[in-house]
């Protein structure tokens, strides 16, 4: 006897692409965090019916209220939009897989219907005319890279879906035609940038940086900002503008004189205030690494404030993983200040 229920995919955009322009085994690795995170995000709130490649097929028995499926898609998004940036924000692998992972965008069909079930081996597969037609839908015609695509058979005429929508239709082949909403997730976009946004004061910093260059405050806030001033004065031999996820942060891929490849994460911007925070990958211990540089006007030049903060992952293990690792990032921050100055003052 068919069942009622709520079927809802979330299937990795650029999926291909990526494996294709990168390695295969690291970009699989990769692909493979990125979905095990969308899991577990889910909690066991939905079924898992089958992970198809670049897909995961969720559902469950019944209708879920819209407004609360809705907010489960936005917390599944957000948590993968963030882990894209964190796997960036570490990257240092030459075939360039972890910061490919902007390219990777996420979307979502939710649709209800009837279904039922058939044993293929060991495995428990749903069947049914409804199920095929969320699958269709994974082909469109949305003109937006991240979406929510909600059929008007789960929400024909719910108001509690707080994302902006738009009307549409597609017809597929032996269903005929489907109507639908699509939902922009560029406000779950905003949010992400939002909780992101962070500058780090005098009184949260573990380690604190401060210093005048006899060059005015303008001049200095260019260096930090301009992608051509800053591989200068760093002396790096390499900075590449990569995509950033969600448009949630701004990243160069960088190789130093050294060859050593990261990733600058640039998270947060404030013009007006001349403040600018990056987030850091130091261990597997410590995460949420934040240093923000800010500028000052002082009589005839600038003064540089540095503070750099982390939230320890495991708090006795990092604790003491952060003891060792302060007294070297400390030093490599008075470093790359005297570079700074050094420049500011050569190059007004």
């Amino acid at each position: 006897m068919a069942t009622q229920g709520t079927f809802v995919l979330a299937d990795i955009g650029g999926y291909t692409s990526f494996l294709n322009d990168v390695a295969i085994e690291h970009g699989k690795e990769i692909t493979e965090d990125l979905l095990n995170t969308v899991l577990r995000c889910n909690r066991d709130r939905w079924k898992l019916a089958n992970v198809e490649g670049d897909c995961i097929f969720f559902y469950r028995e019944g209708r879920e209220p819209p407004d609360e499926l809705i907010d489960h898609i936005r917390d599944i998004y957000k948590t993968f939009s963030q882990r894209t940036i964190d796997i960036a924000a570490r990257a240092a692998c030459p075939c360039g897989a972890c910061t490919r992972t902007g390219d990777l965008s996420l979307k979502f069909i939710v649709h209800a219907g009837e279904f039922e079930t058939q044993k293929i081996g060991n495995r428990t597969e749903l069947v049914g005319t409804d199920v095929v037609l969320a699958h269709r839908l994974l082909k469109n015609s949305v003109p937006l890279d991240e979406y929510v695509i909600v059929t008007e058979a789960y929400a024909a005429d719910s108001q509690d879906i707080a994302l902006p929508a738009q009307s549409a239709s597609e017809t597929l082949d032996g269903v005929g035609e489907v109507s639908y909403r699509y939902l922009d997730l560029q406000p779950v976009r905003d949010e992400l940038r939002a909780a992101n946004r962070v500058f780090v004061t005098k009184e949260e910093a573990r380690i604190a940086i401060e210093g005048d260059i006899n060059a005015p405050p303008e001049r200095v806030w260019r260096a930090l900002r301009d992608p051509d001033e800053f591989i200068v004065w760093t002396q790096l031999k390499e900075s590449k503008e990569l995509p950033g996820p969600g448009g949630t942060a701004r990243m160069h891929r960088c190789v130093d004189a050294g060859g050593r490849v990261f990733v600058r994460v640039v998270v947060a911007e404030d013009e007006e205030q001349r403040r600018i925070t990056e987030k850091r990958f130091l261990s597997r211990f410590v995460k949420d690494v934040y240093t923000t540089m800010e500028v000052r006007p002082t009589n005839g030049g600038a003064h540089v404030n540095w503070y750099g903060t982390s939230r320890p992952t495991i708090p006795v293990i990092s604790a003491l993983v952060e003891l060792l690792l302060r007294g070297s990032v400390a030093r490599g921050m008075r470093r790359s200040f005297q570079q700074l100055k050094d420049y500011c003052e050569t190059n007004p």
